[in-house]
């Protein structure tokens, strides 16, 4: 309930920047149709990530990996700047992480060897502060496609790692809390005017690459040892990466349809 109020006040406080910066960027003007599409806009942004660990060790990269599911969301503030061109800094709660599986020989007797399956998955929630820029292809005033790119800086806030017979929570030993990515997808947007406001709505799908190694210095210089048995070798680097899709809804107010109100 917590991070729900924090959120609901971080979307306040953003409406309120929406407003003045539409009065900087917009001042009166006759009313037209582009007029409704040209605003700051503040939304919430919901969706789901499909995170991944990869190796540059070759063993690790060469077992069985597989995707995560795990929960995406935040706020947004769309700002135009440059025409067809805005910036969208935006802050997002999001899950990242990854599983590997491989057979490990436990132990010989009478030429018989018993292997067993184990897996291993790392599971991290992130606080993400981004700033994509998208470049709109109108195809008119209400439908735009796009493309966007931008730069992903997170930090670690909680998690975990689990292995066979072993659960152990994210810290600075097992995991580099500091985050620094490259985001790049494609998307459309539909404004809906209504009386005194105009929806917009967006869905995009982008990939999300990590350039941070994520094993901790901890890690690296032996001074932490992992759950992970005996697949865990620390030759090389892990990064975390993955494919995101999300689906925003937004608004900035129609000044000129709520003013004519009072006329």
């Amino acid at each position: 309930m917590t991070e729900i109020k924090r959120i609901v006040l971080l979307l306040l406080c953003m409406s309120a920047i929406s407003l003045m910066a539409q009065e900087r960027f917009y001042p009166s003007r006759p009313r037209n149709d582009a007029a409704l599409y040209e605003g700051p806009v503040v939304g919430v942004k919901l969706g789901c990530n499909f995170p991944r660990l990869y190796y540059t060790n070759p063993y690790l990269s060469e077992m069985s990996h597989g995707f995560m599911i795990k929960k995406s969301f935040g706020v947004f503030l769309e700002i135009p700047f440059l025409r067809p061109c805005t910036v969208a800094p935006e802050l997002n709660y999001q899950g990242r992480g990854g599983s590997f599986s491989y057979r490990f020989n436990a132990f010989t007797l009478q030429n018989d060897t018993l292997t067993i399956q184990h897996t291993y998955a790392l599971e991290a929630n992130y606080i993400s502060f981004r700033v994509p820029v998208n470049f709109y292809f109108p195809i008119t005033e209400r439908v735009k496609p796009y493309l966007f790119v931008g730069p992903d800086f997170s930090m670690v806030i909680n998690g975990n790692i689990t292995a066979p017979q072993q659960s152990d929570t994210l810290n600075y030993s097992t995991i580099k809390y500091p985050y620094f990515g490259a985001l790049g997808g494609a998307g459309i947007r539909v404004n809906i005017p209504l009386s005194i406001i105009t929806i917009v709505v967006k869905a995009d799908a982008a990939l999300n690459w990590g350039f941070t190694d994520t094993f901790s210095k901890y890690e690296q210089n032996g001074m932490a040892s992992s759950s992970n048995v005996s697949a865990y070798q620390l030759q090389g680097k892990r990064y975390s990466r993955g494919l995101e899709v999300h689906l925003s809804i937004g608004f900035y107010f129609n000044k000129y349809d709520a003013c004519s109100t009072f006329q």
